[in-house]
């Protein structure tokens, strides 16, 4: 994993922003809405999905275990042969909190804020320097900030697009977050973490580009995806003559979209160069 590109106290003021506009957002919609981003789901399992996210990393940080404990446990994992796209969709359908604390949009708020806040003391009571678990990258906490922002912050686009808003995050915290997605392709031990079909994704030496409309002066604002026999690798803040065989030139906020499946490649919001199929097979099957 690349390193964060904001403060700790940036990634928890924004998770906690993040989490007071998703619940904003949700409250005029019913519970049984389909969520048209993540097929399957309705609004209500959405909303559970999200504070069940943050009671996991808060768990593995208040534990602070050196061992995977999967969503839903209070242990280390043991003997657990299913998958973790299996365990999420698994947990995405529970009954995670009593039901009017759910569908009371006022105490829906204080659900989702709630589990925000928690998790923000979680990250808050540990150092840089104690071990703690992370999916891939550094083995401390410097992981679960960026995840915390970036899953609130896409959920959150999820719910917006529900409700027919327009999303929006900084640029910087934009940026930051297609970092941190994209750069997950190219880390092997993320592998677990990606979708079932990324195994299927070429491996023919193509190539593929991301680049923001408004580069940023601090971060990396263009990420370069080869796709070699021997593995995905991701090259960031590339020159923007590095030729690549299809293009996606966005706006921060929609690249973020874009890059997970939220905006698709047609919108006239985005620019598309190149190979239209190399792309729309690497959006069906790298993203989950």
């Amino acid at each position: 994993m690349t390193d964060p590109n904001l403060t700790s106290s940036r990634y928890t003021s924004e998770l906690r922003r993040e989490a007071a506009r998703l619940a904003d957002a949700s409250r005029g919609i019913p519970l049984s809405e389909p969520v048209t981003t993540c097929p399957g789901w309705t609004l209500g399992d959405l909303v559970r999905h999200v504070r069940q996210g943050h009671d996991w990393a808060t768990t593995i940080l208040t534990a602070r275990s050196t061992e995977l404990i999967l969503p839903g446990d209070q242990g280390a994992a043991s003997g657990d042969d299913k998958s973790w796209t299996e365990r999420v969709a698994e947990l995405g359908a529970q009954d995670a909190a009593p039901e009017r604390r759910v569908t009371d949009p006022a105490l829906r708020t204080r659900f989702l804020t709630e589990g925000a806040d928690r998790l923000v003391h979680a990250i808050d009571g540990v150092g840089p320097e104690v071990p703690i678990w992370a999916p891939h990258g550094k083995q401390n906490k410097e992981f679960w900030p960026r995840w915390a922002v970036f899953e609130t912050a896409v959920h959150r686009a999820d719910v917006y697009l529900m409700a027919g808003l327009p999303f929006e995050l900084d640029n910087d915290v934009a940026l930051d977050c297609v970092d941190f997605c994209v750069s997950a392709f190219g880390a092997p031990a993320a592998r677990p973490f990606l979708s079932p079909l990324f195994s299927q994704v070429p491996r023919g030496g193509e190539t593929l580009s991301f680049r923001s409309a408004e580069p940023s002066a601090d971060g990396a604002s263009n990420w370069l995806i080869t796709c070699a026999p021997d593995g995905v690798r991701v090259t960031r803040s590339t020159a923007e003559s590095d030729p690549a065989e299809a293009t996606v030139v966005a706006t921060p906020s929609d690249l973020l979209l874009v890059v997970k499946g939220r905006l698709r490649p047609e919108n006239p919001r985005m620019t598309v160069l190149g190979d239209r199929a190399l792309l729309d097979f690497w959006l069906s099957h790298a993203v989950s």
